[in-house]
């Protein structure tokens, strides 16, 4: 796991001069896609990842100068330490899955992420709420599975009895939760931000 711990110490770290106008989670974003996507254009990165050509820029190079990313004529690529770190980042996030409109956490458009191991990190949730309120979200309600059920800590000990709902079977098929793991459901206005909100509320949970 040292490449992705090695990573994570890229996520986190400030660029230095202005500052910048992209935040960790978009970092993460535009990583994650270059790994999903293989190859891909910098126009096309930077519209899935909602940013401007000068913000995509600026995290290409750091990716770049990191050694996890290079360019060629056909596009932007993970190197084989990019690889490596991007297949560790999987299992940490193994599984991202868009919701209708729920009332597991606020705002219209939802999107529930699985930190895998990240239940022992959550305490009040605040924290995960707060980080992804910072980029835009509406807020964010992050759950912990404990004895097969989803818990919110200090709050419900069953969500499933004290909150009724189908979503919970649907978070249990798609996403695949263990004992231990957290689950993140991130609302905002827009679909971009609830997965920008989401992200940044895992990296809190990610050491």
């Amino acid at each position: 796991m040292q490449s992705l711990t090695d990573f994570l110490q890229v996520v986190g770290r400030r660029a230095q001069g202005p500052s910048p106008t992209f935040d960790r989670a978009h970092l993460l974003l535009a990583f994650m896609t270059i790994g999903e996507s293989r190859t891909i254009g910098r126009q096309a990165l930077a519209k899935r990842v909602g940013l401007g050509e000068g913000a995509i820029r600026t995290i290409l190079k750091r990716l770049r100068d990191d050694g996890y990313m290079e360019v060629n004529a056909s596009g932007c690529s993970l190197t084989r330490g990019g690889l490596a770190a991007y297949r560790a980042l999987q299992k940490l996030i193994p599984a991202r899955l868009r919701l209708d409109s729920t009332t597991l956490t606020v705002g219209r458009e939802q999107l529930a992420l699985l930190v895998h191991g990240g239940g022992s990190r959550v305490g009040n949730g605040i924290p995960q709420r707060d980080a992804a309120i910072k980029v835009g979200a509406s807020g964010a309600t992050t759950y912990v599975l404990r004895d097969s059920r989803f818990q919110i800590p200090g709050d419900s000990s069953d969500c499933e009895r004290d909150f009724p709902s189908p979503v919970w079977k649907k978070l249990r098929r798609e996403l695949g939760p263990t004992d231990g793991d957290a689950i993140i459901v991130c609302g905002a206005e827009e679909e971009l931000l609830s997965e920008i909100g989401a992200l940044s509320a895992a990296i809190t949970l990610m050491r």
